[in-house]
């Protein structure tokens, strides 16, 4: 027997480390005589690891009778699959639900389990009868024996409550149930502290409804009035969090308790309103998400930083940041909407998760498909050559680059609370977010309730409620000797929308001008900012004032700087652009490790023992000529090679001062370039 397990941002199967950068491969939807030249061409690509999924609701051909050996169509011979994956030489992820999706039928589910819920004892009555054959198939392949290939198992798919489909089951119309159990434990059977917190009057808990606001895309929803409906509504969303929390455990423990001794692995929505990512992680061994960006990330202007976003908050928890399906191709309907996905645009999200310090990814689907298209092969094992070409280069950078064995380089923190853009009281857009991109700054991104950041200075992106816990932790933060940086939005209630101001903000005199206007923030030598914004203005504060000269309005203060232990709070009433950003950074001298003057050019640097690596990604509609400054932890530096991982071109550079780059980046496209200093 061996030992599989993840460490160190790679699986190991015993002592042999396992990169995790893979492909997905339907067997059963592809003709089996082309099983081999499909596997041939994605050994070409250089990958080494594929996955499928196993459909339930295919292999139960008839209620009762399963066939994994093909008995009754060949499409459904399992085995064959699984032996021919090992004598090829390859690692396998293998997803056998319950739940698959797929744009299948019920989402693979048979149609007479399909009308239960998840955690309904029906359902998971059912359940536990498939996953006991299926795993009966599987489990003399795992890789912990000594022949086996199968390094990982996915539990279940994308787990959601769906209450458009199951509400009423759940007690969200006219019956009690789940929902009201959940509130009874949440509030500790008080029906009155329920009352009390959402401004009702219910004399039971089985009375009680959800509020559900502002969940569909370009649509408003119903107005939350005031905190008592805010409460009501981010109770909702708690409740899914409990579901699909649930569902995971039940199926983690469940796959463990059939004998699946390899890592067991869920794959989550790539936002927040059915997950609470860190959660799910904590019951699993691992937990990647599922990112299907819009072609050349043209969604909108802030598609491309929120995609770097949610890598970077995985990376903040997760022993291996993972993208669980990573588009390649598009399901049928969606082509319409994408349009022809180019070779740019897989270069630019692919680099674009490595920016943001992504460890491994599953590119879904890396062959075609029914009701699915564009893949770099087709269903016979030929290559679109456009394509194929693409991803065997970033299948190769990654081979050089190793992006699990490499440590990202920066000083800032940036906070996130996941539940806030839930309940969308958080907008996508945030200011704070969007200067730090347009301002070419990199970061961490984690959420405090979790945990504590170490780097010297720290952003505060989040509404005016966050939870107790979360800022007793910003509050130790401070206190040990970090720059907490805040703007016109800063804690001062808690998620039950109580005062509580732990971290001992001022609270604004005032709000100065009716419409926005010019004025000129002084932090010292060079750090001078022209901002156009309404501003907060401070009577009462401590500490070192920040004032600005507003002329009729004379001087004013607009912020404060205070010392809290061993760190301090910086505390400005106005909102922030990409210059004040940078104005902070330099007041502070807090370093950039690599910052691109370019518009549109987005950079990051990693190291590793011997070697340095930059990461540059152009989202412009246009070619650039980018400089990057670097600034090393290694100190002054006079010569260095760079090599291009694309071309293999090796250049030699010399300077005076910080060392720099200068190339060219066609447009929606990017470059890895590994850097060596003498």
């Amino acid at each position: 027997m061996r030992k599989v397990e993840i460490k160190q941002k790679k699986i190991f199967v015993g002592s042999k480390k396992v990169p995790l950068i893979s492909g997905e491969v339907h067997y059963w939807r592809l003709n089996p005589s082309y099983w081999k030249p499909i596997l041939e061409k994605v050994k070409e690509m250089g990958l080494s690891v594929v996955s499928t999924y196993v459909p339930w609701d295919y292999h139960e051909y008839k209620r009762g009778s399963f066939d994994f050996t093909g008995k009754t169509d060949q499409t459904r011979n399992l085995k064959k699959f699984l032996n021919l994956t090992r004598q090829m030489g390859f690692w396998l992820l293998i997803r056998p639900g319950p739940y698959i999706y797929s744009e299948w039928p019920n989402d693979g589910i048979p149609s007479y389990a399909y009308k239960y819920h998840r955690l309904h004892p029906k359902f998971l009555a059912l359940a536990e009868n498939y996953l006991r054959h299926v795993t009966k198939i599987i489990k003399p392949y795992l890789a912990s024996h000594a022949k086996g290939h199968i390094v990982l198992v996915q539990a279940d798919n994308e787990i959601d409550p769906w209450p458009d489909v199951f509400g009423h089951q759940y007690g969200l119309s006219e019956k009690p149930g789940m929902f009201q159990k959940f509130l009874k434990n949440r509030y500790h059977g008080e029906i009155q502290l329920l009352n009390q917190l959402w401004g009702t009057s219910y004399q039971r808990f089985e009375e009680a409804g959800p509020y559900i606001a502002c969940m569909m895309k370009n649509e408003r929803g119903l107005a939350l009035k005031g905190d008592k409906e805010l409460k009501r509504n981010l109770d909702y969303f708690e409740f899914k969090y409990h579901y699909a929390h649930q569902v995971a455990d039940w199926n983690v423990k469940m796959f463990k308790s059939l004998g699946i001794d390899v890592p067991v692995y869920l794959n989550l929505y790539p936002f927040f309103y059915a997950h609470d990512w860190a959660r799910m992680n904590a019951v699993s061994d691992l937990v990647g998400i599922d990112l299907y960006p819009s072609g050349e990330l043209a969604e909108d202007e802030h598609e491309q930083r929120k995609l770097i976003d949610k890598v970077r908050y995985l990376s903040s928890f997760s022993r291996l940041p993972y993208i669980a399906e990573f588009a390649s191709g598009v399901w049928h309907a969606r082509h319409y909407e994408s349009g022809v996905l180019t070779p740019n645009h897989y270069r630019l999200i692919t680099l674009s998760a490595l920016l943001g310090g992504i460890a491994g990814w599953n590119w879904y689907m890396l062959v075609n498909r029914d009701n699915w298209y564009m893949s770099p092969i087709n269903e016979w094992g030929r290559p679109r050559h456009e394509l194929f070409a693409v991803f065997k280069d970033l299948v190769s950078i990654a081979e050089e680059m190793k992006p699990y064995d490499l440590e990202k380089l920066t000083n800032i923190a940036v906070t996130i609370n996941p539940i806030q853009y839930a309940a969308r009281t958080m907008p996508a857009d945030s200011n704070i977010l969007t200067a730090l991109y347009e301002a070419d700054v990199d970061y961490e991104l984690f959420n405090p309730e979790i945990s504590i950041s170490r780097k010297p200075i720290l952003f505060y992106s989040g509404n005016q409620w966050l939870s107790r816990k979360a800022q007793t932790n910003l509050r130790r933060y401070v206190e040990s000797g970090g720059i907490l940086v805040a703007f016109r939005n800063f804690p001062r209630k808690d998620d039950d929308f109580e005062n509580c101001n732990i971290l001992d903000f001022h609270e604004p005199s005032r709000i100065l001008f009716e419409f926005k206007r010019q004025f000129t923030i002084d932090l010292g030598p060079h750090c001078k900012t022209d901002l156009t914004s309404s501003v907060f203005a401070f009577d009462s504060y401590q500490g070192k004032p920040i004032k600005v000269d507003f002329q009729n309005y004379g001087l004013q203060t607009i912020g404060y700087q205070k010392k809290v232990g061993k760190g301090s709070i910086f505390h400005l009433g106005v909102e922030p652009g990409k210059e004040l950003i940078l104005n902070i950074l330099k007041y502070f001298k807090i370093n950039l490790f690599s910052h691109s003057t370019t518009r549109d050019v987005k950079t990051a640097l990693f190291k590793n023992k011997n070697s340095y690596y930059v990461v540059a990604v152009n989202n412009g509609k246009e070619d650039k000529s980018v400089h990057i400054r670097l600034t090393l932890p290694s100190g002054k530096i006079k010569r260095m090679s760079t090599v291009d991982l694309s071309t293999h071109q090796v250049e030699e550079h010399y300077f005076r001062m910080h060392p720099a780059l200068h190339f060219d980046i066609p447009r929606k496209d990017g470059k890895v370039i590994k850097l060596k200093f003498k």
